[in-house]
């Protein structure tokens, strides 16, 4: 039986830890889930999620949709890799600019991104 990776929610490491130079490389792995929609006239669900990994940020879009077939759902996962240290400097108002309509109220009322983005903002200053 395979081990399935756990997911952990962590924080950005300490300030005796060259916070001068806090990448997301320094970040054990973390999702942070921003925003999902769900379009009724055409039954499709998205999620959008925040994800830090050893390959660095990115994010990722599922997004499912019926197939072609009673039963069958289609859909599919799309992965945009992020640039380092993107979040220096952002809000969730900042942030949410960079998204569709259907996702950026969510985004701009996330709490755990406001958290993760003060937090980010405040060791780059030191």
């Amino acid at each position: 039986m395979k081990k399935q990776h756990q997911k952990q929610k962590t924080r950005l490491k300490g300030p005796s830890e060259r916070p001068s130079a806090q990448t997301f490389q320094e970040i054990t792995y973390r999702e942070i889930f921003l925003a999902d929609h769900r379009d009724e006239e055409h039954h499709e669900y998205s999620r959008l999620t925040l994800c830090f990994s050893d390959k660095g940020p990115h994010l990722l879009e599922d997004v499912f949709t019926p197939g072609w077939s009673a039963g069958n759902y289609g859909g599919g996962t799309v992965r945009t890799d992020l640039p380092e240290g993107f979040y220096i400097g952002q809000t969730t108002e900042t942030f949410a600019e960079h998204f569709g309509e259907r996702f950026r109220e969510q985004i701009r009322q996330n709490t755990e991104l406001a958290a993760f983005l003060d937090e980010a903002n405040r060791r780059h200053k030191r």
